[in-house]
């Protein structure tokens, strides 16, 4: 396989990682291990064949190691994966997840106050 194919496919993927998750990083190996759990198990072992192959794409001898075919399915697995994301919609679930939080603290404490106050004989 062309080192420059692997070096595309790399940058593709590393601009998808910043688009569709936010996660910014110096390579794309250090954008799969900040992905960390956000990705399933075989997309992120999909992601760190990718970034091994550049790092093997490096030494001439052990770039004959890089399997053409493997490296074509996992990209396509990635980016299927990663094109499913809408940042919106994450970002959406974290606001929604802050408010319910605050709201369930807020009634907890309403509940208390309440209980509080029929102890003492305020109600």
């Amino acid at each position: 396989m062309s080192g420059d194919i692997v070096t595309t496919t790399a940058e593709d993927l590393r601009r998808l990682f910043e688009d569709r998750l936010r996660i910014k990083g110096r390579s794309l190996e250090a954008q799969v291990a900040k992905a960390g759990r956000q990705l399933p198990k075989r997309v992120r072992a999909d992601a760190r064949y990718i970034a091994e192959a550049v790092t093997l794409r490096q030494n001439p001898k052990l770039a004959r190691m890089i399997d053409e075919s493997q490296i074509a399915r996992a990209r396509q697995n990635v980016v299927e994966h990663l094109e499913k994301i809408n940042p919106n919609d994450r970002l959406k679930g974290r606001v929604l997840n802050w408010l319910g939080a605050i709201s369930a603290f807020g009634i907890t404490l309403f509940a208390v106050l309440v209980w509080v106050a029929v102890e003492r004989g305020l109600v």
